[in-house]
Parts: structure tokens; sequence; C-alpha cells
């Protein structure tokens, strides 16, 4: 089906964890998924010896000399492939980055993260230039308070949104401390609350992201 990278330059903008919750989403949906983690903490590992969830693997130990081969060995098992890329600029990045059908770029409302995705989105151009083919790619933002948006953070959102230069989800990953506990207890908000906001919006931001894949798909 499609090969997604989660990419960011910037620590702490909640990408290891918009990973987990797309892959548990879609392996809770029925496909099968496997989560390679490159990122040099292995957060996605650690969840995946705790999860209990069918249909989803989560990959680990990756160098730069076998990511490829992982790629090949997943896309040939899976519907779905997700990497949690490294943060930071590495030949290892850029091949998964090459290879990837779609990338997606988390994000906080600050000009010192907005900053960073744009130096991810520069790295999704030296794949696209390498690959000589286009790479679809869109920033989510994260850690949004519910209810509430300070005027700075407002004015750097609306900032991006007005120049659209890079497409942006509609759907921002909230800051819900169901996400954080998914690090603790291995399962995710749909396992323990279906009914919850948690839930809720993990569920409207995988099915943004599959409509923008399943539109690739068709454009292809």
């Amino acid at each position: 089906m499609a090969t997604i990278s989660i990419a960011s330059d910037k620590g702490g903008v909640s990408k290891t964890t918009c990973a987990i919750l797309f892959a548990s989403e879609l392996a809770l949906d029925g496909y099968r998924v496997t989560l390679i983690d490159a990122d040099l903490n292995q957060q996605a590992v650690a969840f995946g010896r705790k999860t209990d969830i069918a249909g989803l693997k989560v990959v680990g130990e990756v160098r730069e000399d076998n990511i490829l081969a992982l790629l090949r060995k997943a896309e040939g098992e899976s519907e779905v492939v997700l990497v949690d890329l490294p943060g930071g600029s590495s030949t290892l990045a850029l091949k998964a980055l090459h290879r990837s059908h779609f990338v997606l770029v988390p994000s906080q409302a600050s000009l010192p993260d907005v900053r960073a995705a744009m130096k991810t989105v520069a790295q999704i151009d030296d794949a696209q230039e390498l690959a000589r083919s286009p790479i679809a790619r869109a920033i989510v933002w994260t850690r949004v308070l519910s209810g509430f948006e300070s005027r700075s953070a407002r004015h750097v959102r609306q900032s991006v949104e007005g120049e659209g230069q890079v497409p942006i989800l509609r759907t921002a990953v909230m800051e819900r401390a169901a996400f954080r506990e998914i690090h603790i207890t291995g399962h995710v908000p749909r396992q323990v609350d279906p009914n919850g906001s948690a839930a809720a919006n993990v569920a409207a931001f995988t099915a943004e992201l599959l409509q923008r894949i399943s539109t690739l798909a068709e454009a292809a």
C-alpha cells in the first residue's frame, strides 16, 4: 500500500508517538503494519515489546547498511510500512526518504520547531531530487493544547499555513496524557477508552492520512 516516513530535525515534537499511534490504529483496523524504528532512542521498539496488537510488527536494530534490506522485507510482508526516522540529516534518513511515498513532519507551532520542520522539508527535497520523482509530504501540528492557543503559537501557525508551501493536515495531534501513557503501558487510547477524546483524535488523524495516501495511489 505505502511506505511512510515520519521525520523531524528536532526532538520533543511527538514524532515517535505519532508513528506508534498511526501504526497501532492501522493494525487495529486490520492492516498488516511494520513500524521500523530507526530513531536512536528506540522508543517504538520498547513499545513493541509491551503491546499485544495483532498485525503490528516493530523492527529495530536499523543501520545505514541495512535500512534498504529491512524496507524491502517489510514492504513484502506488510500493507503499510512506517519508518520512525532519526533526527538530523544522515545517509540512513536519505535512503528511507528516497524510498518513501509520503513523509509526515510533526511540528509544534513555535518558531524553533517550524525552522526544524523546514530543514526536514529541505531533506525531503534532496531525496526527491535524487529519486527524480515527487515525494509527497505534510506537516502535522502536535502537542496542541485543547481549548487554548497562545497568541505566538497562533501567529506561527497562521504564518506557515498562509505561505502554503508545505501542506498541513487539518487534524492536529492534541496534547493528551493518554498519548504519553502508551510508552508506559503498551496500550493505545483505542484499547483503553475507545470512546474517549484521545481515541477520537487518533482516528481523525489516521483517517486524514489514509485519505492523502489514497489520493496518491489514485494519481499514480
